[in-house]
């Protein structure tokens, strides 16, 4: 053999060069930031999936108007720790109509309409609009003008601290599921006396 054949055989030829350090330092972040990439993207993935659930189940809130028949409600009615508001409407000369149930005085369960009217007033010293409650109405039962203005004086406390509540929850249409408590589902009670 010819002495270059044989350094030929010697030499072995690598396809691939051997990667330098640099090279093996750039791999090494590219993969370092695609991992980072997944991680964000599975964060952002389970945020908005916590934030649909969250969405799905707050419970609606209703005007500061039902708020502040909700608590003329709860100033009239005898045991108000039994008060449940069913169904909320407004009519078409913008009264509400508030559907209740609670336990009267004999122990039984009741379910009475109340009709409420709130329309707001500019207060000439300080030009703020302020709420006053024009008519409120128990089962046909029309609250005295007197004690309307009793209770408007509560008024300004308010507009200062405005009380909204949840929408209530609508009653079912068929007599069937009107024994699943939907509300239940919309907000957590802990009720510590049972």
């Amino acid at each position: 053999m010819d002495q270059k054949e044989q350094i030929a055989q010697q030499t072995v030829i690598e396809d691939e060069p051997k990667a330098s350090l640099a090279d093996k330092l750039q791999e090494k972040k590219r993969l370092q930031r695609k991992k980072t990439i997944k991680r964000v993207l599975q964060i952002v993935g389970v945020l908005f999936f916590a934030y649909i659930l969250w969405f799905l189940f707050k419970p609606f809130e209703a005007s500061a108007e039902y708020g502040i028949c909700y608590t003329m409600l709860e100033m009239n009615v005898p045991y108000p720790h039994t008060l449940y508001v069913s169904e909320l409407r407004t009519k078409r000369d913008g009264a509400m109509e508030l559907w209740y149930t609670h336990i009267d005085a004999f122990g039984e369960y009741r379910m009475d309409p109340l009709i409420c009217r709130v329309e707001y007033f500019v207060d000439p010293e300080t030009n703020i609009y302020i709420p006053q409650v024009t008519e409120l109405r128990f089962n046909k039962v029309t609250v005295s003008p007197e004690r309307l203005a009793f209770m408007n004086n509560a008024m300004p406390y308010f507009v200062e601290f405005p009380r909204i509540q949840a929408y209530p929850a609508a009653l079912p249409d068929s007599l069937g599921d009107l024994q699943i408590d939907t509300e239940r589902f919309r907000k957590v009670r802990l009720d510590i006396k049972k």
